[in-house]
């Protein structure tokens, strides 16, 4: 029998055996979801009837005819009280306002106000004032529109009788319509917008404690390191500590599932049926979703086991894996939103395709294709998900971590209070944790502060908010924390042949980022509205108009975003591997640039920030990134300036000039030839911190 099995039975009698599992995966599903269900039916029900038994008080303003009075009084749920105390020739606001006072204190729900003729063939202007805030005004608005309406249909009625015509006369089309969806359908449609999710938080929660209790647990408690001196492999500690995780988050869905399915299925839920809704979903669909829940729930177990391991301790695993579970809620969320189709897009997107295959698949619309195609990215995802955990189950640090070189909790000497909070080390250059919370502070800085300056004072604005709310940060962030700033910032002046090959780089990569652009037009809408006012921004119609906006719109992010991303940011994380880090500074980069919009400047965005952390890295110097993005946005103004080349570039659903792409490949090559053909990039860290002085400049 395999070793792996034997630690499998080992971690699942002990994971059974903790009530916080068997609370999460059994009594929620099997007791507490019937009980929620129908609990919140009843109080819905209850709160309804104590609507409908009370008579809403209505008051009439204007001259009110005896047939509306007679038709208020007829109706049980009505109450016509006194209207509120308005002169006859006070002004519209006057008598609002005094309306809302009595709408406020509740001793009237709704209040009609007659206008306009009282005889004749003229239309009454009627106006029915109420609260949008209070559930008896509304009901009391719904009565009285009822009854404005019945007063209506009656004074038609005379008109048509005086006149001689048919009822027809005034209703030239007659209009049905019939839905000729099953219940069971309709149910399908109602649980495809409510149960993916459910069944996901769900799997994630049931592989949450036990991940933590398993890594976090086992070493806070010390018996990890025991299990790690049997006679096991390392790689069958961890496929049985994860076979269990996943076991209970499938059982816990699983479970989950079906409790609901059976709370509708027994008639507890009334609703439902009142509704026109059968719930009832195929074996073959519960089946799929099962399947479909074994990649997620080994995604989960493994991504929380990879994560937890490098916890001290079971609170701060709980601390590390909180964030991870609300990222997860928000591609879980995608099945309420109406207009969200299963796009190849998004079927290869964590979570995000589980969650709208469920829908499809409860809804019965499933496309077999986007299916497959969301089973195997989700399996591919597990993969990578454990290839990460057995990584960190396979480090001595991670595992072990007394081992490692104790860290010291006193303040780095002759750094005050607010500088040790920056620089917790005391190095003269920032830690991931450092650069990590410092691109945290500017992306709120930017968002609450600079849309309101770029909204309200323009192009000022916009200079504003680059200046003050990123290069200013920067620059404080390296003060303050008394980092190195010709280390941190690589300020060192860049040789001729790094300046070459960062011109060479950017003339390849404008290119592919409209050949991006392109392709993403065919799965993102393409924002009309903001290209247009994009458009009308860059483009200057003189000389001094487009100096200011190459000064505006080139040089300066050139500079303000350079510090924070290819400086502070990649200065910050030169632990990690180069690709890794240059990769995780490219997707930052196009993060920052998404907009409440669109998402469509992403990828462009990413890939070009890719590219400049590339030439940053590899020359030594932050001016190199300077020259490429100038390059960059200095090229979208002229073009945008120079009519005869602005047609050429309008659609942006065209694709690119097809010379233009071998073009940009000999570009980026050869680029990439002189960065490389460069002396090997300095690791600034271990430069300075190893008490060496700071690269100097690269001269040829």
């Amino acid at each position: 029998m395999s070793a792996w099995w034997f630690v499998f039975r080992k971690e699942l009698r002990e994971t059974l055996r903790d009530r916080r599992t068997l609370l999460v995966m059994l009594a929620v599903p099997v007791l507490l979801y019937p009980v929620l269900m129908v609990a919140s039916e009843q109080l819905l029900l209850f709160g309804m009837r104590q609507l409908d038994e009370e008579a809403a008080p209505v008051a009439v303003l204007g001259d009110a005819p005896s047939d509306l009075l007679w038709i208020l009084d007829s109706i049980p749920t009505l109450r016509v009280v006194p209207p509120p105390a308005v002169g006859g020739s006070a002004p519209r606001s006057t008598m609002e306002e005094s309306i809302r006072e009595a709408l406020t204190e509740g001793s009237v729900a709704a209040v009609v106000v007659l206008e306009g003729p009282t005889d004749g063939f003229g239309s009454r202007e009627v106006r029915v004032y109420y609260s949008d805030a209070s559930d008896r005004s509304r009901r009391g608005r719904s009565e009285l529109m009822g009854a404005v309406d019945l007063w209506g249909g009656r004074l038609l009625e005379e008109r048509l009788r005086v006149q001689g015509l048919p009822r027809s006369f005034v209703v030239p089309v007659a209009v049905a319509d019939t839905s000729l969806a099953l219940p069971e359908e309709v149910g399908g449609y109602a649980l495809g917008r409510m149960l993916p999710m459910l069944l996901i938080v769900i799997t994630l929660l049931g592989t949450f404690y036990p991940a933590i209790d398993l890594a976090a647990g086992e070493k806070e408690r010390g018996t990890l390191e025991a299990l790690l001196t049997t006679p096991v492999p390392p790689g069958a500690v961890v496929t049985g500590k994860f076979v269990t995780v996943a076991l209970v988050g499938v059982v816990a869905a699983a479970l989950n599932l079906l409790s609901m399915l059976l709370t509708f299925r027994t008639g507890l839920f009334r609703l439902a049926a009142e509704a026109g809704m059968v719930a009832a979903i195929a074996p073959a669909t519960v089946a799929l979703i099962f399947l479909t829940l074994i990649p997620l729930a080994v995604l989960f177990g493994a991504l929380f086991l990879g994560i937890s391991v490098r916890t001290a301790s079971f609170k701060e695993a709980q601390n590390s894996l909180t964030p991870v579970y609300m990222l997860v809620m928000i591609p879980a969320l995608l099945p309420v939103f109406p207009g969200i189709d299963l796009t190849p897009l998004l079927a290869v997107t964590p979570v995000a395709g589980v969650a709208l295959f469920f829908r499809d698949l409860m809804s019965g619309v499933a496309d077999p294709l986007m299916g497959a195609v969301v089973l195997v990215s989700s399996g591919v995802y597990a993969v990578l998900a454990l290839r990460f955990a057995a990584r960190n189950f396979g480090r001595e640090d991670v595992l072990f971590p007394a081992s490692r070189a104790p860290r010291s909790r006193r303040r780095p000497r002759g750094l005050g209070p607010v500088a040790a909070l920056v620089n917790a080390s005391g190095s003269g250059i920032p830690g991931e944790r450092a650069a990590a919370g410092f691109i945290a502070v500017v992306a709120v800085l930017f968002f609450y502060g600079g849309r309101p300056l770029q909204i309200g004072f323009g192009e000022t604005g916009i200079l504003l908010s680059e200046w003050l709310l990123l290069a200013l940060p920067a620059l404080l962030f390296v003060r303050v924390g008394r980092f190195d700033a010709y280390s941190t910032l690589r300020l060192g002046r860049p040789s001729p042949r790094a300046l070459a090959g960062a011109l060479a780089l950017v003339l390849g990569c404008m290119p592919i980022a409209w050949g991006i652009a392109w392709l993403q037009s065919f799965l993102f809408p393409v924002p009309w509205e903001l290209l247009e006012g994009l458009e009308e921004l860059v483009t200057a119609d003189s000389a001094t108009r487009l100096a200011w906006l190459l000064a505006l719109l080139a040089l300066t992010p050139a500079v303000c975003e350079e510090l924070v991303f290819r400086g502070v940011l990649l200065g910050g994380t030169t632990s990690l591997s180069p690709r890794r880090a240059i990769l995780l500074n490219g997707l930052v980069f196009g993060a920052f640039h998404l907009s409440f919009e669109t998402a469509i400047r992403f990828l462009p965005t990413a890939w070009l920030g890719v590219v400049i952390a590339y030439a940053v890295w590899r020359s030594g110097s932050l001016w190199a990134g300077v020259l490429i993005h100038f390059v960059n946005n200095g090229t979208v103004v002229i073009l945008a300036s120079t009519p005869a080349l602005r047609d050429l570039f309008a659609d942006p659903q065209a694709p690119p000039p097809w010379w233009t792409m071998p073009a940009a490949v000999a570009f980026l090559l050869v680029g990439y030839r002189i960065l490389e053909d460069l002396p090997a990039p300095v690791d600034i860290r271990t430069a300075f911190d190893g008490g060496a002085e700071a690269p100097p400049p690269l001269d040829p």
